[in-house]
């Protein structure tokens, strides 16, 4: 799924963005958030790859933001 496809913040309806950054052994550490900091996503743990990391974050963002949007109502 591309950035562009993923839902916008409940808060301020931007689009999210993945913060990630490797680390001396290669390992990608960050999560995906709200440019604002509204809502925020983390890895639980270091992904192999930066395909990897947006992978396992995209489903968990998916998740919040639709738990957010349910307890808004």
């Amino acid at each position: 799924m591309k950035q562009s496809e993923l839902p916008r913040c409940p808060e301020c309806g931007n689009m999210p963005e993945f913060a990630l950054k490797p680390n001396h052994m290669g390992w990608v550490w960050g999560g995906l958030k709200c440019p604002y900091d509204h809502y925020r996503v983390n890895l639980n743990g270091p992904a192999g790859s930066r395909a990897q990391a947006e992978k396992r974050l995209t489903p968990q963002w998916i998740e919040l933001v639709e738990k957010v949007t349910l307890e808004a109502q």
